[in-house]
C-alpha cells in the first residue's frame, strides 16, 4: 500500500493509493486519519523540500523567511517519518518537487493523475502516487536523497 504526504508548515495532507485521505497539523496526524480502516502503508511518499527555489517577489526577505521556516519543518518531519517507518519491509521515500513533477505544472499533473480530490493539496497527494508508478526512480530513500544535496 502506498501513501503521499504533502507536508506543510502548519498542514500537512495525506492519500492512500486506496482513495482514503487524511489531514493535520503534522504528516503522522494525517497519516493516521487515513490508516483507521484498511491496510498500513508500506511506502510513504513523501514531498521534500527541494533546494531549488521558484518564487520570489519584491518581498523576497519576508518570502525567503517563511520558505526557510517551511523547509526546516518539511526536512524534520521527513527524517521523523523516515525513522517511524524503519522497519523491515517499510519505506519512505523523499522527492522535491522540481524532480517528481518533471515540470507538468499543476494542473497538468492533477489531470495526468485523474485526481479528483477537492483540496488541491490532496490532488497533488494523488498525482504523487501516480508519478511514483510511472517513475518510481525519481524518490531516493531520505538518507540518500539527503546525501546528493
Amino acid at each position: 500500500m502506498i501513501a503521499a504526504i504533502d507536508c506543510d508548515l502548519r498542514q500537512s495532507y495525506c492519500v492512500f493509493e486506496d482513495g482514503r485521505a487524511g489531514r493535520g497539523a503534522t504528516p503522522f496526524i494525517a497519516l493516521a486519519e487515513c490508516d483507521l480502516d484498511g491496510p498500513a502503508p508500506t511506502t510513504v511518499l513523501f514531498e521534500i523540500a527541494s533546494p531549488v527555489s521558484f518564487n520570489r517577489g519584491a518581498a523576497g526577505h519576508a518570502a525567503m523567511t517563511q520558505l526557510a521556516k517551511w523547509a526546516i519543518w518539511n526536512a524534520a518531519c521527513a527524517q521523523h517519518m523516515h525513522l517511524f517507518m524503519c522497519r523491515p519491509g517499510r519505506r519512505v521515500l523523499v522527492s522535491p518537487s522540481n524532480v517528481w513533477t518533471k515540470g507538468y505544472d499543476l494542473k497538468t499533473r492533477h489531470a495526468m493523475a485523474k485526481a479528483k480530490l477537492a483540496k488541491k493539496d490532496l490532488r497533488e497527494c494523488e498525482a504523487m502516487i501516480f508519478m511514483y508508478k510511472h517513475d518510481p526512480d525519481a524518490w531516493k530513500p531520505l538518507p540518500e536523497y539527503l546525501a546528493t544535496l
